[in-house]
Parts: C-alpha cells; structure tokens; sequence
C-alpha cells in the first residue's frame, strides 16, 4: 500500500514535469501559526456542518472531516540580501540568486475575512510540506517542480527538508528525513516520505493540529459572486445559526 501511494504521489508530478506556469493564488507563510479561532466542523454524528471554536473540538482525526479541500501548492519566494523574502512570481530562476520553494501538501478548509476593504481567504487546516533553499547558477530554471530541480541539479545548490505542518504521531516522527542537500537521491527521497506520511493522517494516534498555512489577498471574484465576508475569529456559532435560518 505504502508502494501505491507513492506511486501516485510521483505520478502527480511526472505529468506536469517540464512545463512552465504560474505558482499558485494562494501564497504559503513561510513559517505557519497556529490557529485558534472558529472553523466550519463537520458535526460525523448528524453529518451536519457547525460553526464552533477550534478549542472546543478533540484533536484527533476525525476533525479532518472538516479539512474537505486537497490543496498542492507551490510558493517560490526570493531570498533578498538583508534575509527578506519577496514572492517570485511565476517561478523562473535568475542566474546566482538564491530562493525558497515551498511544495505544500495540504488538506484546507477556505475562510474569508475583508483586509482593508478588500477580500482575503485563507487555508486553514494541516499538511506536509517540502522546502528547498535553491542558489541558481543560471537561468531560466523552472522552481515550481522538484523534478525540474532534479534536471538542473549541476546548476543549483542548496539544502532540503521535510516538515509537517499540525499533524503528530511518533509513527510520523520516524518518517520525517533529516535535512539534506538539493541531490536527486535526497529530493527522491523526500518526495517518498512526503506520500508516506500523508497516508498516516488518518490514524488513530495522530494529533490534529489545524494552522493558518496560507492566504489569498484581493481575490476580486469573491466579490462578484457575492458571497458573505467574514470577520476570522468573529463569527460566532449563535450568528452562523441566525444566519441561516434567516437564508
């Protein structure tokens, strides 16, 4: 089963291997946070949705019920030279610049909130979650596919890790790699572990965590379909059930 999952994980990637486009709208945090406020909760009982604050729900995997949107995302941030990260675009390389490429793997609800008059959504939930660190020696390098890294890998350098983002178990603990270089056998490597873990989500003994992962600022179509802007960690469950009585 392990060798199934992996499989299709990699398979994932082959077929967008080679080709260039836009990293995702929605841009990861570079460091998630912790998130406590209130999420839509999947009642498993009643198969009901519910409003309730994240600390009144048991952390175990039965709240991924609540996690309906698989989300593969790739942010690609450039590292300026006081250590700042910038968004770079749709992900080409430039020659001797240095870079952070996030590959997230996650499992989201979307929230909506309104800063500064205009909309944002955020991903709220858990996930694995790969990070190169890539210094370019030319380029024209496609940063959004590892195996674009692979390809090029005698014109990059760098380190890779494996994190894992509101999930943990000791069994998941055991799978997480140790960092290593930007090799083809280490991003193989971490490519694997990234599926394994993934099929541990739902174990009993692992811990559910949801994080604030990622935002969406200025998303102009939330406006045209007019859908309700809400305040995060505002809405209360006695507002969402008014609310939808009055619907």
């Amino acid at each position: 089963m392990k060798c199934f999952y992996t499989l299709i994980f990699l398979a994932f990637w082959s077929q967008i291997y080679g080709q260039t486009f836009f990293t995702t709208d929605y841009i990861a945090l570079a460091v998630p946070q912790h998130y406590d406020g209130d999420i839509y909760f999947m009642n498993l009982e009643t198969l009901t949705q519910e409003v309730r604050p994240i600390s009144t729900i048991p952390n175990n995997s039965e709240l991924l019920s609540s996690f309906p949107n698989l989300v593969s995302n790739v942010t690609v941030y450039q590292v300026e030279k006081d250590g700042g990260l910038t968004i770079g675009g749709i992900g080409i390389s430039a020659k001797n610049e240095i870079y952070q490429v996030i590959y997230d793997f996650s499992q989201t609800q979307t929230l909506v909130s309104e800063e500064e008059g205009k909309p944002k959504s955020v991903l709220i939930g858990v996930g694995v979650r790969m990070v190169a660190k890539v210094k370019t020696r030319k380029a024209g390098i496609n940063l959004t596919n590892p195996f674009s890294l692979v390809a090029n890998s005698k014109n990059i350098s760098g380190s890779l890790e494996v994190r894992v983002i509101g999930l943990a178990s000791s069994k998941i603990n055991d799978l997480i790699p140790t960092t290593t270089d930007l090799s083809p056998a280490s991003i193989s490597v971490a490519l694997q572990s990234i599926a394994t873990i993934k099929t541990q989500m739902y174990a009993e003994e692992t811990i559910v965590t949801p994080q604030y992962i990622a935002f969406n600022l200025g998303d102009e179509a939330l406006k045209r379909n007019n859908l309700e802007i809400n305040k995060l960690n505002t809405l209360q469950p006695a507002e969402a059930s008014s609310s939808k009585k009055g619907d």
